[in-house]
């Protein structure tokens, strides 16, 4: 009887495992995901600098660019 809770306890054990494992794979294939997306934004962002040829004023933009400490919005965003 003793060895049948020991073997039921670990079988939860175990089934626990699987589900957070399970759960840690979904939430990985999803930031996998929004990383690619990403990555395609950030292209289509390049190319649309370079095409409308702002690249200098791109560069100084990320040299010079600071947060909005004043900002009313509830997230801070980049201005000169």
């Amino acid at each position: 009887m003793a060895k049948n809770k020991k073997v039921i306890k670990e079988q939860k054990k175990y089934q626990n495992l699987q589900e957070r494992y399970e759960e840690m794979n979904d939430f990985l294939l999803d930031l996998i995901e929004e990383h690619k997306r990403a990555e395609e934004d950030l292209k289509y962002l390049k190319d649309f600098v370079h095409y409308k040829r702002m690249d200098e004023e791109f560069s100084y933009f990320r040299e010079h660019a600071h947060e909005d400490e004043n900002s009313e919005l509830p997230f801070p965003y980049l201005v000169l």
